[in-house]
Parts: C-alpha cells; structure tokens; sequence
C-alpha cells in the first residue's frame, strides 16, 4: 500500500448527510470467489484479525461464482463459525465475471464503505486500517493502492510471475 487517491465524484455519498448525527462506520468488504477452496478460509481469517484488533465495525460479503472446487461449501462453514452478521455468503450460480460480482456484492453491502479485495492472498488486509486511516485522515471518497511502491509486496510470488510482470 502506498499510493492513495482521492475522488470528487457526482454519486449519493454512503457517508450521513451534513447535520446528522454519524452512525459508527462498517466497512462492507467485498471478496468475489472462484475457484478458491484452499486461500478461501485465510484470507477471511485474516480480514477477521484485521478488524477485529482494529476495533472497525465489518461485514465480509463472498460472492462465489458457482466454483466446482467447493469454495461455497466452505464459504458456508465460515458463516457458520463467524456468523451471518460477519460473514455474508452471496453466491452465484455460474460464473459471470469480476465486474459484475463487485456490483452483485454492493447491491448486499450493508456498510457505509466498500472494500475490495482478491481472495487469492494477493492483497493483505494487514493495510486496510492504514486505508482507512488515509481515508478519514483526507476525508477522500476513494483511496487506492499498489502493491509495487511503498510497503507493498508481491507476497507468495515466485520469481516467474515477478518477471512476466514486466513483460
């Protein structure tokens, strides 16, 4: 994470209205799934830790595209150990597509932000209090950021998908 940016945009802020008493924020974390039995679990145990040492109101909303691994039996074990107010299981019958897996999980969000993340582990959730901190701190609307500048990594890659990075 090292570059954030912010945005003026013309669409209905999630944030309270001027004059209104502010709600505490909940961030709605957006993870579309496909075929991601194995990091499924990780991922969402970290994003867990993430908030819960942070203190920052959550929901993880795990939008499978109909994986023929068994993400969503596992998604479904994990709204069971974390509960349904944590964990949201919004699942689709085929697979259609990260775009439109972002937009099926925000018609569900329930939060006042999004997050979105990959549930391949290549984004940590070790940064997002960092985010969330950048975005109050400059009262942005959208903070953005790169795994190649900064504190950012490229954890768990080996040195072929490193080089064909730059191809």
């Amino acid at each position: 994470m090292a570059s954030e940016e912010a945005s003026g945009s013309p669409h209905r802020s999630r944030r309270e209205p001027e004059g209104r008493v502010p709600r505490q924020d909940k961030y709605s974390v957006l993870l579309p799934t496909y075929n991601e039995r194995e990091n499924l679990p990780l991922i969402v145990w970290l994003l867990v830790k993430s908030f819960s040492e942070s203190g920052i109101s959550y929901e993880i909303i795990i939008i499978d595209d109909g994986s023929p691994d068994g993400t969503r039996d596992v998604a479904e074990q994990l709204e069971k150990i974390y509960g349904s107010d944590k964990i949201l299981l919004r699942p689709r019958e085929k697979k259609l597509g990260l775009g439109t897996a972002y937009i099926h999980g925000m018609k569900h969000a329930t939060g006042n932000y999004i997050i979105i993340m990959d549930a391949d582990l290549s984004h940590h959730p070790k940064f997002i209090p960092e985010f969330i901190r950048k975005q109050k701190e400059g009262n942005f609307d959208i903070v953005s950021g790169t795994r190649y500048k900064g504190n950012g990594g490229v954890y768990g890659w080996d040195l072929k998908r490193k080089i064909i990075r730059f191809c």
